[in-house]
């Protein structure tokens, strides 16, 4: 494979890394990526922030069940462009208003979650060892998995070796040298990581993943999600991040997305100032997703010729922290 260990850390390749915070909206650079003209899918995935849109009348429905469901869309679309302007207990001064009162807002952080993008040539590398080796090897993976993965006969969850594999171990050291950065930037820590599981999900039209989460061998661990190939019937969808219009009318506009959740929300909460605690993340191929283990994520279902599959990594990792951990570790700014 085209992945570099250096010095027994790893390269994490030209595309760059980046930190995903779901409170805020922001995007955190971990790493520039080498070729600035290489769009950064996180970029893409993000745009919301440049400011939210205001709705169109033609999306004011008179149905006051449509109406709720078109605030909610808002309601996403104005979360995720929370300004890069506002100040997060920074101890700056912040700009008086005309009655002298001095305001900042302080949003709190929910989840972290990090999103990084692998060069084409690295996905075509893995693709090609998952057809040539993992499929033909066919271990079964799905003792251990809720994902109802069986619509078609090429429908499967294998499980993708780390040890005594050479290019299983490689890939296995780039993800723990990504984890130790997820921790990093999230509680300013360093830690020792282990992989506790590697696997790959090979789905069809009508497979789905309920929603679930992760274990590990350590009560702290982080999993992350590679998407390897994509449909185009997904995508070719919009992007939620960006502007959500519902999922009313049968809009199918959330097919073979992952949903992420670390709460719950009702259609009331638009008006209680609860902010929305769910994410609906549009696969893109050579994104990998990464974020606590603990974290609550499904797969919707996708309908499409049986013969385009929807290819993903999934990993699992152990962590084990250098140093005591406390609640300041969470209040500091780590980015």
């Amino acid at each position: 494979m085209g992945i570099k260990i250096l010095d027994g850390d790893v390269d994490l390749g030209a595309g760059g890394v980046s930190r995903f915070n779901s409170e805020t909206g922001k995007e955190e650079i971990i790493r520039q990526p080498e070729n600035p003209d290489q769009p950064f899918t996180i970029s893409d995935y993000n745009k919301a922030l440049e400011g939210a849109k205001q709705p169109s009348e033609k999306n004011i429905m008179s149905d006051d069940v449509k109406q709720q469901q078109v605030k909610r869309a808002d309601m996403i679309n104005a979360q995720n462009e929370v300004s890069e302007k506002q100040q997060v207990d920074t101890g700056e001064k912040v700009p008086e208003n005309p009655g002298g009162i001095q305001i900042a807002m302080r949003p709190k952080v929910a989840v972290n979650i990090m999103r990084c993008q692998f060069p084409p040539e690295i996905v075509t590398e893995i693709n090609e060892y998952i057809d040539n080796v993992i499929i033909p090897n066919d271990v079964d993976h799905s003792k251990g998995l809720v994902g109802q993965i069986r619509q078609n006969e090429k429908s499967k969850q294998l499980t993708f070796p780390y040890e005594d594999d050479e290019t299983g171990e490689m890939f296995s050291g780039v993800l723990q040298r990504l984890a130790r950065e997820f921790v990093d930037r999230s509680i300013g820590i360093d830690c020792e990581t282990s992989m506790e599981s590697m696997w790959t999900v090979h789905s069809y039209s009508g497979d789905y993943n309920p929603v679930h989460d992760h274990g590990t061998k350590t009560s702290m661990g982080v999993s992350c999600i590679m998407y390897l190939k994509v449909p185009r019937c997904i995508s070719r969808l919009g992007n939620p991040s960006e502007k959500f219009d519902g999922l009313n009318e049968s809009s199918g506009a959330v097919d073979g997305f992952t949903y992420l959740t670390w709460g719950s929300n009702g259609m009331r909460d638009i008006n209680m100032l609860r902010p929305i605690t769910e994410e609906y993340i549009k696969p893109e191929v050579g994104s990998l997703i990464m974020f606590p283990s603990w974290l609550r994520h499904g797969v919707m279902p996708f309908f499409d010729s049986k013969e385009h599959e929807r290819r993903t990594f999934s990993a699992n990792i152990n962590i084990n922290l250098k140093e005591k951990l406390s609640g300041d570790h969470y209040r500091k700014d780590h980015s």
